[in-house]
Formats: structure tokens, C-alpha cells, sequence
């Protein structure tokens, strides 16, 4: 019970219904077929909308990238001593995950791109919400573990990793159920992403970690955010810059960085004595 009578466990739980509440009082949000009007529309090498499908490229290279990392991680375990990433095999698997899954995001955003619409938009939407659903595990997991483990143990991460995973799914695949019945709805679907990205972010800011440079995921969810601002100036951007660069290209490229900032994270942190001092700096 020590969990539920932490003040910052009342702040997570409030900020967790405020969300939850505040979108069960929206109307039903149905997705505007305006939102496949992209400013790239030039075909390139055979390649219908160019610029859109070739920037998936990096969510490619940085799931890769962090795969061979984690495996190479896996091979040599238990690593470099009090160095390591990560204390338990256990921990690595929503990293495993996650970036597994930018190599999803990037086969599913091409072929969306490719020639964008509600039914080919599922498939990015799918992947992205087990990328964000992953990542929340893991701060979940390392935030929370040792407050949770006296109930769980050290099944907590093998707990919360698939059940978050098919809650998104689940969110995703209901808003393409909504829009076939012709009653769009991405309400949950947007629960998906604010819910890792807001109250992750509180986790992180109330809750010490095990590990150096969490504040580095601060710094993701960051980029992404940017990435978000630079979808919705598609447009513009793409004006600003002559036609150079559209606003929804540069999203490509700043969300794979997000997502590159977490394999930052992981090959720069190392575990740190919490019990040396209960006050420790968070982040």
C-alpha cells in the first residue's frame, strides 16, 4: 500500500483521470479526410510521394541500430560490471520491443504514404501505438518496479509489457472499426500517445530511477513533440522552405530521432545506488 499513499502517486493518478476524463467529454473524433492532402506530392524514381515514404528511412535505421545493440547486449551479458545498462535481462525487453517496432513504424508510414488513406493509415497507426506503448512499459517498469515489486515481483515488466501493447492495438483498431462504420472516433487512439508521453513524463520528474540520464526520454518526448508541431505546419514549412521540405517529412525525421535519443539513453546510462541516497537527483 506504500504506493497509494505517496503524494506523487495521487499527482499520476489525478493527472491520469484528468486525461481520461477530459477526453471521454469530447464528441466523437471523427479523422478529416483533409488529412491526406499532403504538401509533398511529387513522385521521384517511381516513388509517389518521395519525400513522405523515403524519410521512413530513419525509423529504419534506428530500429535496426538498436536491435543489433540490444542483441550484442544479450550476447555479453551480464556486461561491463556496474557499468551495464541494465540489471536484469527482464529490462531490456521493451527496448526489444520498442525498437522492433520503429521498424514497423517505418514499413507501415511508407506504405501509407505511398497512397494515403484511412485504410492504409491503420497499418502506421498500429505500429506507432506499439512503439509508444513499449516505451511506456519500460519507464513503468524502471520507475515504478521497485515500489510495485512486493505485489508483482519481478513479473511486473512481463505483466505490463503485453497488456499496455494490446490496449493500444486495441485503441488503434478500434478507431478503424469507428471510421468503416462511418462514425469516426480516434479518442482512444489519442489516449494512446498522450498517456505514454504525459504521464511517462511525470513518472520521470516524481519517480527515481535506477539508471543515469532519464532525463534523456525527457528530451525525446521533446523531439517528438516538435515532430508533432511540424505535422501540423505541413504547408507551411513546405512554403517556408521553397518546397524543399514539407512539415510532415520533417516529423518523419525528428520522431526518429525521439527515437534515436532513447538508444542514446540506453548506451550512455548506468545503474546508480538509489539507497545511498533516497533524494537522489530523478532524472
Amino acid at each position: 500500500m506504500r504506493a497509494l499513499r505517496d503524494w506523487r502517486a495521487v499527482v499520476v493518478l489525478a493527472a491520469l483521470a484528468a486525461l481520461l476524463l477530459g477526453m471521454a467529454w469530447l464528441p466523437p473524433l471523427p479523422q478529416s479526410s483533409a488529412f491526406h492532402d499532403f504538401a509533398v506530392t511529387r513522385t521521384r524514381w517511381g516513388i509517389p510521394h518521395f519525400d513522405d515514404v523515403v524519410s521512413n528511412l530513419g525509423f529504419l535505421l534506428v530500429g535496426l541500430w538498436g536491435l543489433v545493440w540490444l542483441l550484442r547486449v544479450h550476447r555479453h551479458w551480464p556486461g561491463r560490471g556496474p557499468g551495464r545498462p541494465f540489471l536484469t535481462r527482464v529490462e531490456t525487453w521493451p527496448y526489444l520491443v520498442f525498437f522492433g517496432a520503429l521498424i514497423l513504424v517505418a514499413s507501415g508510414s511508407a506504405y501509407y504514404h505511398w497512397a494515403p488513406n484511412h485504410g492504409r493509415l491503420y497499418w502506421d497507426r498500429l505500429a506507432m501505438t506499439i512503439a509508444f506503448m513499449s516505451l511506456f512499459a519500460a519507464i513503468l517498469s524502471e520507475r515504478l518496479g521497485t515500489w510495485l515489486d512486493p505485489w508483482f515481483g519481478m513479473r511486473f515488466t512481463a505483466l505490463v509489457l503485453p497488456l499496455l501493447i494490446l490496449l493500444g492495438m486495441a485503441a488503434a483498431t478500434h478507431w478503424a472499426w469507428s471510421e468503416a462504420r462511418g462514425a469516426g472516433d480516434l479518442r482512444l487512439y489519442l489516449l494512446s500517445q498522450a498517456i505514454p508521453l504525459g504521464i511517462g513524463s511525470l513518472l520521470i520528474l516524481l519517480y527515481p530511477s535506477p539508471y543515469t540520464r532519464g532525463g534523456d526520454l525527457l528530451a525525446a518526448a521533446g523531439w517528438y513533440l516538435l515532430a508533432l508541431a511540424a505535422e501540423q505546419l505541413d504547408h507551411e514549412v513546405f512554403a517556408l522552405t521553397g518546397g524543399w521540405l514539407s512539415g510532415h517529412t520533417l516529423k518523419h525525421l525528428l520522431a526518429a530521432l525521439a527515437g534515436y535519443w532513447v538508444l542514446r539513453m540506453l548506451q550512455r546510462r548506468m545503474p546508480r545506488t538509489l539507497a545511498a541516497s533516497p533524494r537522489a537527483y530523478h532524472w
